[in-house]
Formats: C-alpha cells, structure tokens, sequence
C-alpha cells in the first residue's frame, strides 16, 4: 500500500529492500526500512530525501524517522534538506510530535538561501517556513517552543 498512515497494518508488501529502485525512484514511496534509508545515506543517493519522505509514512516508529529526518535535514545536498523538511511536516501531521533535534535543524534552515537545485527559483528557506508553519496547525502550541508559536516569516 502507497502511503498508509502510520502505524497502519502492513499488508505483504512485495518490495524487497534490493527492488528498490534508487536510480529513477520509481518505487521509493514505499520505502520502509530505516535501514534501507541508512545505507542510501552512506551510499549518498541521490533521492535519500524521498525515502525519507516515504519513512514518515510507512514506518511507525517515530523516533526511528526522526533520526532519519534530522540526518536529512543535515545533508550537503539542497533538494535532501527540503525534503526532509517535507518528511518533518509529515512526520508531525502523521505521528503527532516532532523532536527538539530536528527543531533545532529546522530553526537553523530557516535561514538556508540554497536554490533547491542548480537555477531553481525556490530555495530551502522557503521550504523550512512553510514547514513552521505547517508544525502550527498540525501540533498543539504546548508541544512547540515559543519561536515556533511566535515566528512571523
């Protein structure tokens, strides 16, 4: 199943860990495995970011995907540390909680000028507002620091 809602009953998912397809990224939507996301960060794939993505989904442990999302959001690539802001978002609309790690990450991003890739208009920055933002409506005030209740972008 693509995308199921976290802790959700997993039914037999045919894709094996050597299935997944890390070169067009077909299939990485259904990643799983904090493992598997581990190695492509070790390997230094490319798309990393949306196994991180699909890992807010797919995968019930939270703090097994916020590890994940924090080393994301620590990537030298660009387009991994806006991704992995998208897991974050997803990670609190989903698991409802995020930790002080990746808010500290998301804090620092927020000054992040990156283009997302080479010529892109949009840049981390964007991606991390709107992120404070989205952690706002999806988490009560009293699980976020004041910078983030206050935070005026």
């Amino acid at each position: 199943m693509i995308y199921q809602p976290a802790g959700a009953p997993r039914p037999d998912d045919p894709i094996d860990r050597k299935d997944l397809d890390w070169e067009r990224g077909s299939n990485l939507n259904r990643c799983h495995s904090p493992q598997d996301v581990d190695a492509a960060f070790d390997r230094g794939e490319e798309r990393v970011g949306v196994a991180v993505i699909a890992l807010a989904y797919n995968h019930a442990d939270t703090d097994a995907v916020l590890v994940r999302v924090a080393r994301g959001l620590r990537s030298s690539s660009p387009e991994t540390r806006r991704q992995s802001l998208l897991a974050l978002m997803h990670t609190a609309r989903l698991h409802g909680r995020v930790d002080s790690v990746t808010l500290d990450l998301l804090r620092e991003l927020l000054l992040d000028h990156s283009p997302i890739s080479a010529g892109s208009l949009y840049d981390v920055r964007g991606t991390a507002i709107q992120t404070v933002e989205d952690l706002r409506v999806f988490l009560p005030r009293d699980q976020l620091p004041a910078w983030v209740n206050d935070f005026n972008g």
